[in-house]
């Protein structure tokens, strides 16, 4: 009886195709091999890649964001006035897809920042019943070593609801020329939060001058440097960078105005006083006021834009469409938490972010935290990788991130999520690492596209003790 043209059939042309790809595909990652007829040759399949020795070799084109999306967007949102009810309100609104007090969840990935201490003796008041600013959120009490709400914080952390630093704490006073900012506090709440496992990548700059563990933008010839931004010092008591370079943080905002909203990339390097280089980056802030006085333009005054009452402004139509239009990044400056309202957030607000969904729900904006935002934008700005061709099958390696901060490094997989590359048919191509074949759980494949898979999405409702 002979066989039909759909029965599996090993015969010498099939069999030296299959040896012939071995060396350019490993071991682990033959899964099956099938044969059918194409063009008159024979097809293999291996690994989910059709090998067919008569098909050209391909180009590959390293795309700006993942498949199908023309943009990406953060909220970077600052920790100030925060408390665990109103922190809760809004992550159970933004990043689940719950029915909430707000509205039905939106499933977004936004992330949160946090402080470690308050050492603020402001009078304001931060939440519903009068509460005062002594019980803003924090990691410890005031800036005792006695933890407040640090085990509900690092449960956030975990979850991806809290991903930055938002400097060392709320050292802002009345008098802004006095602080109770100590280094041994630093020293002992990165250790504490080193023993529990807690890397952070992004730290933000917060407050007046009473926050002298601030960065600032020393070096940075478009940017004032003040005095009292000792965070980078190592001559200063005051001195954090090393410390925080240990915990991981490599993302620092400087305390840097922007009024652009979209952004070719969102990253620019600062030389601090230590004579390290960090990566800086962008967050929207708002708008610059400009004026003409005697014929001539000025520069007179930033309008902040980064309260929830403006977030309508930050989200508009007129920017998001701009931002999908130059296939940019945004980060928008807000606090998110900052007002003492029942329901946190305006219904402007609300109808703001329910428009952003909209976008990222028909793969025109990909909206992602602060840190991923961050990652993604340095590994795809700086990524080498190289190609080649063996027997119908066109091999993508990334070789390394040529990083000129922290300097030329192998990335893991989880640091290459969402990185993608344009090709003619992702059928007939293998993604490598360095040499190492990417498992086949780990591939995005479309019609024409085929890269790392993007973070899961996550709609946990993670929200505890308010």
């Amino acid at each position: 009886m002979r066989p039909g043209k759909g029965d599996f059939v090993l015969n010498k042309v099939a069999f030296s195709t299959v040896v012939s790809v071995l060396g350019s595909l490993s071991m682990a990652g033959f899964l099956y091999f099938t044969r059918t007829h194409a063009m008159g040759a024979p097809v293999v399949m291996i690994n989910h890649v059709v090998v067919n020795p008569n098909v050209p070799v391909q180009r590959a084109t390293l795309r700006k964001f993942p498949f199908p999306f023309q943009a990406m967007l953060a909220i970077a949102s600052d920790a100030d006035h925060v408390t665990l009810r109103k922190f809760n309100v809004v992550h159970e609104f933004l990043n689940t897809k719950e029915d909430t007090m707000l509205g039905l969840g939106l499933g977004l990935d936004v992330s949160d920042s946090f402080f470690a201490y308050n050492g603020s003796d402001s009078p304001d008041i931060v939440d519903i019943n009068h509460t005062p600013l002594r019980d803003e959120m924090t990691f410890f009490r005031g800036v005792s070593r006695q933890l407040y709400m640090g085990k509900i914080l690092l449960r956030y952390m975990r979850a991806g609801w809290i991903d930055s630093f938002h400097s060392m704490g709320d050292y802002s006073r009345v008098d802004s020329t006095q602080t109770l900012f100590k280094r041994s506090q630093a020293e002992y709440a990165i250790a504490y939060l080193l023993k529990q496992g807690i890397h952070l990548t992004v730290t933000i700059d917060h407050g007046n001058q009473s926050n002298v563990a601030n960065f600032g933008a020393y070096g940075y010839k478009d940017n004032p440097f003040f005095d009292y931004q000792q965070g980078a010092n190592p001559y200063s008591p005051y001195y954090v960078a090393d410390l925080l370079r240990e915990i991981g943080v490599r993302f620092v905002w400087p305390d840097i105005y922007n009024g652009n909203f979209s952004m070719k990339s969102m990253l620019f390097p600062i030389h601090l006083q230590d004579g390290h280089t960090m990566w800086g980056f962008w967050r929207y802030t708002g708008r610059l006021v400009q004026g003409v006085i005697r014929g001539k333009l000025y520069n007179l005054r930033w309008e902040n834009e980064w309260n929830p009452h403006d977030l309508y402004r930050q989200l508009s139509l007129r920017h998001l469409s701009e931002l999908i239009r130059t296939h940019g990044y945004a980060i928008v400056a807000q606090h998110l938490e900052g007002n003492a309202d029942a329901f946190v957030l305006p219904t402007s607000a609300i109808e703001a972010l329910t428009r952003l969904a909209h976008f990222q729900d028909r793969g025109s904006i990909l909206v992602a935290r602060t840190s991923r935002l961050l990652m993604y934008n340095l590994v795809t700005q700086y990524l080498q990788f190289h190609t080649t061709y063996a027997k119908g099958v066109t091999t993508i390696d990334i070789t390394r991130i040529n990083d000129p901060v922290d300097g030329a490094w192998i990335p893991t997989l989880d640091q290459l999520h969402g990185v993608t590359f344009d090709v003619r048919d992702p059928n007939q191509v293998v993604l490598r690492v360095n040499g190492k074949l990417v498992p086949e759980s780990w591939i995005k494949r479309s019609p024409h596209t085929i890269g790392v898979v993007w973070f899961a999405p996550d709609y946990t409702n993670y929200a505890i003790g308010s």
